[in-house]
């Protein structure tokens, strides 16, 4: 008899515990976040975090009656601790909701895992079109950072008008998935915009030496040298091609000219850069009149984010914000965190963001959901930035480097 009310007793007590469990998890809605908060890629893991912190700042800690969890996991730039990482998220932790990693390798390395729940993810980064391929038809995955062949379609349209039609431009490109996956579509756009392409030279990612490339270009006499690599692969570049004085009029990146862990390691070697982005500080676009506090004006939001953290906000930074915000408004739209639901509330939102309207579209390639696919190509001059294209946003113009 004893012993049956003992077991008894401890049934009762745990049941008791496992309804107090399930009460605080129905009031939580989790929202995992795998980024690169150490290794490689650590620039963009701390642009993302900031953005969300931002973003949980404006709209606060609860939506649609339940408490914001955000749970980070350290990718560490690394495939396999993206595997294990987000495996945890989805498998362990059970989110329903997943924001980042950002590198294209890293979130290449999560599509697998995140497969094995499919929660709805939101990719702040990653222009890898074979990543675009290998999503197609997921309704679950939003996009909201342009694809590699919209860097090139917009730098190459922008620099055809800018410089004129049938310049030599020569092409330099890494061994890994950044440079190799962008190749393909730098020749499609620039060749259609009518340069012609007379080099196209691959390097070693890590590379300490890349002077032996750098003379072979030297030997075609670009007027144009386009740089497909990642952001400290570009250190290197923009150093060499200082040190060995390649005589190009004109240098172009992807993204980095812009980023400052990237100008401030180049030096006065970054001047003349042309890079191509979705946002340069005070360029943007109003903010939304419905929503003020969630979407300010651009130059709002920069005050707002240089007190908080006393310096400048960068590309995804702003990109980061604006894609959590966009989460948190769908769940409040959807009155529901149920990710079905938040997903239609997410492709309805219509909402004007400093990256332009929220509105998600299929993409060239065929993935679902692409927003912000507009892009504005700039150069750097005197530390600063001169907007070249679109036309009718220009500030400036081209400058050669000599």
């Amino acid at each position: 008899m004893f012993y049956n009310k003992s077991i008894g007793a401890i049934a009762i007590a745990a049941m008791a515990t496992m309804a107090s469990h399930q009460v605080v998890a129905d009031g939580v809605v989790k929202i995992g976040v795998p980024l690169e908060l150490s290794g490689k890629y650590v620039v963009y893991g701390e642009q993302g975090k900031r953005g969300i912190e931002m973003a949980l700042d404006a709209y606060g800690p609860t939506v649609a009656g339940k408490k914001i969890e955000i749970v980070y996991r350290d990718v560490q730039s690394n495939n396999h601790a993206t595997v294990t990482a987000v495996t945890e998220l989805v498998q362990q932790e059970k989110v329903d909701f997943m924001f980042g990693p950002i590198a294209s390798g890293i979130v290449a390395a999560s599509v697998p895992p995140w497969r094995q729940g499919k929660p709805l993810w939101i990719v702040p980064g990653s222009s890898s079109e074979k990543v675009e391929q290998e999503v197609i038809g997921e309704k679950l995955f939003f996009h909201t950072y342009p694809w590699g062949y919209l860097y090139h379609q917009s730098t190459a349209d922008g620099l055809s008008k800018v410089l004129g039609k049938k310049k030599r431009l020569a092409i330099v490109y890494s061994d890994g998935s950044y440079g190799r996956a962008h190749l393909p579509s730098a020749e499609k756009y620039y060749t259609e915009a009518g340069f012609e392409i007379v080099s196209k030279e691959l390097v070693r990612e890590n590379s300490a030496d890349l002077n032996p490339v750098l003379q072979i270009v030297r030997r075609t006499k670009p007027d144009v040298l386009l740089g497909l690599v990642q952001t400290s692969d570009a250190i290197q570049l923009a150093k060499q091609i200082e040190i060995a004085k390649l005589d190009i009029p004109y240098l172009v990146g992807t993204v980095y000219p812009q980023i400052p862990d990237w100008v401030n390691a180049v030096g006065p070697a970054a001047d003349k850069w042309i890079g191509v982005t979705t946002y340069l500080p005070g360029v943007g676009f109003s903010g939304d009149p419905k929503y003020p506090k969630l979407f300010p004006g651009i130059k709002e939001w920069e005050a707002l984010f240089r007190k908080r953290y006393n310096r400048e906000p960068e590309f995804l930074d702003v990109t980061c914000y604006t894609s959590a915000m966009l989460l948190f408004l769908a769940m409040e739209r959807a009155e529901s965190t149920d990710k079905g639901k938040v997903a239609v509330a997410l492709r309805d939102l219509g909402v004007k963001t400093m990256l332009g309207d929220s509105e998600f579209v299929k993409s060239l390639g065929g993935a679902e959901n692409q927003a912000f696919s507009k892009m504005i190509v700039f150069q750097r001059q005197k530390d600063g930035y001169a907007v070249l294209y679109p036309e009718g946003a220009a500030t400036g113009k081209a400058q050669p480097r000599n």
